[in-house]
């Protein structure tokens, strides 16, 4: 049996007399896509900013490869994740600097400007890449943050409403981009969504949230390459 590289066990969150997530166990693998889906005020994103800062989870445990998150350092738990947010404040400056400096975070890559280049190219940016970030619209601001923090090459990435302003055509180019990031180069990748059908194509396990609890789960069998690489697989 392959050691998860999350295992939830007892995560209980509450807010007042409520509870705003509640999750017995559950174990998240490497190399697979982990999608979220549920109404407004499910828990979705709750869970996701635990997963990412470790902060206020209330009672329970959370292991990331089988050691406990609070027992990380932040910079040591940052290393090996990121997270695109649905509310994100656009820094200063231009867009390839941000693109740039994101990479630049994660010491494990030695080629930030290769890394650049290939997200700009697949993603089709490269006219963004002088405009300031405060500049972008909506749409073009999720755009180059997904893009930075897929360039990034985590090992497991979050993306909090993965379809939030992108149109069809969009998420054909993402669903392309992170196939082969799971498939190919063995990421996990855990998002929300209040739409399931758009990432049929690319779910391992849907996860059904309602009042914070998980109501429902379903598995897909997919082809997986058996010998993945990634840039930092110790």
């Amino acid at each position: 049996m392959p050691i998860p590289i999350y295992s939830i066990k007892e995560l209980q969150v509450s807010q007042g007399d409520k509870d705003k997530l509640h999750i017995k166990q559950f174990d998240i693998h490497r190399g697979a896509c982990y999608v979220f889906e549920g109404r407004m005020g499910s828990g979705k994103t709750t869970l996701l900013n635990i997963l990412y800062s470790r902060k206020n989870y209330g009672k329970g445990e959370i292991q990331f490869e089988e050691k406990n998150i609070s027992n990380y350092s932040y910079k040591e738990y940052q290393e090996q994740i990121s997270m695109v947010p649905q509310i994100f404040i656009p820094p200063w400056g231009i867009v390839d600097n941000y693109i740039l400096k994101t990479i630049q975070r994660y010491p494990y890559i030695k080629n930030p400007d290769k890394h650049r280049n290939e997200i700009v190219r697949k993603m089709k940016i490269s006219s963004l890449l002088q405009r300031k970030m405060k500049s972008l619209t909506p749409g073009e601001l999720r755009w180059v943050v997904l893009a930075a923090q897929i360039a990034s090459d985590t090992k497991v990435l979050l993306i909090d409403e993965y379809e939030q302003h992108l149109s069809k055509d969009d998420l054909k180019i993402l669903n392309n981009i992170l196939y082969r990031k799971i498939n190919y180069d063995g990421i996990t990748l855990i998002t929300t969504t209040q739409n399931k059908d758009i990432l049929n194509s690319l779910a391992s396990v849907i996860i059904t949230l309602e009042n914070g609890k998980i109501t429902s789960l379903r598995s897909f069998n997919k082809k997986r390459k058996d010998n993945y690489r990634h840039k930092r697989r110790k």
